[in-house]
């Protein structure tokens, strides 16, 4: 016997086995994002000559020390965010943004190289920003996570803070990691999709990609229009993120104002728009559910009966299965234990001041979900 033949034999006899499957590598970030062990303690310090410099101008970055709970980080960057409604000085309550790779190449936190510390002046159920992008994850909609910690400014206690996750890089391999070659968009201040919108990641600068969605969308045809934007953009997430803003009251978001949102816009792929900037929902629960529409996109999706029956359908499934008040209260009430108690450390009274304003966001939320079930089936017949 040849010792070719032995050898084909062998590999015959032997047992079949399934090629390996790649193991997705663990988010070590996950936890962070959950309402599982003590909310985590953010404590910033910065030098003399890094507060004049955030003092003077707070869009500054500034160097600072950041320790978390038991972890230090040296060399971290800093500044002061938030627009007119959200902005206050270092000395007061200000919202920031962290980066700890700025300066220190590699540097990260959990596996995150970017969070925001908001300090959520327009939300003082601290809870808008978490409910929403948990429901948006229910739905198959990538956003930024969001959590609580409690902040420290150079030994100052400054109280509960909602902490979210960066628009980078990170985030689009979290969130697309079979489509990480595209490119990321700031939405600005009150900027559409034809405007110059910030490249948060990626390299098309020129935003080609962009331009061809905004062609889409000025196709005269209604039912032409919206075949040609289902072809480059992903009108099912699209119609998600309509109806989580109709749910929401979101008079600010990218369908009714063109605000507060991202699109990421995959090479060879489809462009999904991510709802930002979720902390000042819920505020009019009595709200009627369909508007008009601000967003060219908005309007070119929305205003046909294919994207208002989508939408809806979607608001339908959200609402039943997400956002009854069933599920909601239980999750409500394991985030707000958990920031009370982390809470409490530094103050009481803002501890309980908290809990009561739990109390009325659960209020809300029950109204809104009341409103959406009695109106819905009006606008489905």
């Amino acid at each position: 016997m040849t010792r070719l033949l032995l050898i084909a034999l062998l590999a015959a006899a032997a047992p079949s086995q399934a090629p390996a499957q790649a193991v997705p590598a663990a988010d070590p970030s996950a936890d962070v994002f959950k309402p599982v062990g003590p909310v985590p303690r953010v404590r910033i310090t910065l030098d003399e000559a890094n507060l004049k410099l955030i003092r003077d101008n707070p869009r500054n970055n500034a160097r600072c020390t950041v320790k978390i709970d038991d972890q230090t980080f040296e060399a971290v960057a800093i500044h002061v965010k938030g627009a007119a409604g959200s902005g206050r000085p270092w000395d007061d309550k200000p919202a920031l943004t962290v980066n700890f790779d700025k300066i220190t190449k590699g540097q990260n936190w959990k596996g995150l190289d970017k969070i925001h510390l908001n300090n959520s002046v327009q939300d003082s159920s601290y809870l808008n920003e978490i409910v929403c992008s948990e429901l948006a994850a229910a739905m198959g909609l990538p956003t930024a996570r969001a959590a609580h910690a409690v902040v420290e400014l150079n030994g100052r206690k400054v109280g509960l803070y909602v902490l979210k996750e960066g628009y980078n890089n990170g985030f689009v391999r979290r969130n697309f990691p079979t489509q990480r070659d595209g490119n990321l968009y700031d939405g600005g201040f009150l900027t559409d999709i034809d405007g110059d919108l910030k490249l948060d990641a990626g390299t098309d600068v020129k935003r080609a990609d962009l331009k061809a969605i905004v062609k889409a969308c000025q196709t005269n045809d209604a039912k032409k229009r919206y075949e040609e934007v289902s072809k480059l953009v992903d009108v099912d997430k699209f119609c998600s993120n309509a109806a989580l803003q109709i749910l929401g009251t979101d008079w600010d978001g990218y369908v009714r104002n063109r605000n507060n949102y991202r699109v990421y816009v995959p090479a060879g792929g489809k462009a999904v728009f991510i709802p930002h900037g979720m902390d000042q929902m819920f505020q009019n629960p009595g709200e009627q559910l369909w508007h008009g529409w601000g967003g060219l996109a908005a309007r070119a999706v929305l205003d046909t009966p294919e994207g208002k029956k989508k939408t809806l359908e979607k608001l339908k499934e959200m609402t039943d299965k997400h956002f009854t008040p069933d599920k909601l209260n239980p999750r409500i009430d394991l985030w707000v234990k958990r920031a009370k108690e982390g809470l409490a450390v530094q103050n009481k009274d803002w501890a309980n001041q908290f809990e009561g304003e739990a109390k009325n966001e659960k209020n809300r939320l029950k109204e809104r979900y009341d409103v959406v079930q009695r109106e819905l089936p009006k606008l489905m017949k």
